[in-house]
């Protein structure tokens, strides 16, 4: 995959979406926001301090069609009929890794947090890019749906991230920085804008993070 134009934008902390504390319990394993004082304090202590430590970090492409072969149908509803497709991928750095490994000795509520924190700060940011293309459709993952996460070294070979935004791919096809995504949206001249992904077009119901309407 070569003769494609490979593109990166950063993002300071203060250019990121404020926090969504209720999607910060949700990734936690929490459909509502927990009434227990001592977990709600244990929350405000942690967005507190660590809060602004997310950096964002996106490298893309653009082309006028899906770049490697896919045999995803999920993708293939998702960017038919746009007029450009959009291959990213987004971290928010290391420094969620380091403290997550630092406190799952020493406070394993702590680390429980950032890692639900890490997870809501990149797809914030995910939703922060998405969000500066006009006519975007909904975004999809590998490992998301019906497409393999094999797929992933597609995208590593399209994106290159490791040298464009320091994220690398073990032989797991597992990410570092953790708090990374990679995925695909189409740009289409009609229709209103999506946002995030569409859970009604994955079929693993029982997810802890599915969205319901």
């Amino acid at each position: 995959m070569t003769g494609y134009n490979i593109e990166v934008r950063q993002y300071d902390p203060l250019s990121l979406p404020d926090i969504d504390v209720k999607e910060v319990w949700r990734y936690c394993g929490c459909r509502d926001v927990p009434s227990d004082e001592a977990m709600i304090s244990l929350m405000d202590e942690v967005l507190s301090e660590y809060g602004s430590i997310a950096r964002g970090k996106v490298c893309f492409v653009r082309a006028p069609h899906l770049p490697f072969r896919s045999d995803s149908k999920g993708l293939a509803k998702v960017i038919e009929g746009s007029r450009e497709v959009i291959v990213f991928a987004a971290t928010v750095g290391l420094e969620f890794d380091r403290l997550i490994g630092r406190f799952k000795r020493t406070s394993p509520s702590k680390a429980l947090i950032l890692q639900a924190l890490g997870a809501e700060r990149v797809e914030a940011l995910c939703d922060l890019f998405c969000s500066e293309f006009d006519g975007r459709t909904s975004r999809y993952s590998p490992g998301y749906g019906d497409m393999p996460l094999e797929s992933q070294k597609d995208v590593f070979e399209l994106l290159r991230p490791e040298s464009k935004i320091g994220i690398s791919l073990n032989e797991s096809l597992l990410m570092t920085p953790s708090k990374s995504v990679t995925a695909i949206f189409g740009l289409r001249d009609q229709g209103g804008a999506a946002d995030g992904h569409d859970c009604s077009l994955c079929g693993l119901l029982g997810c802890e993070y599915r969205r319901i309407s």
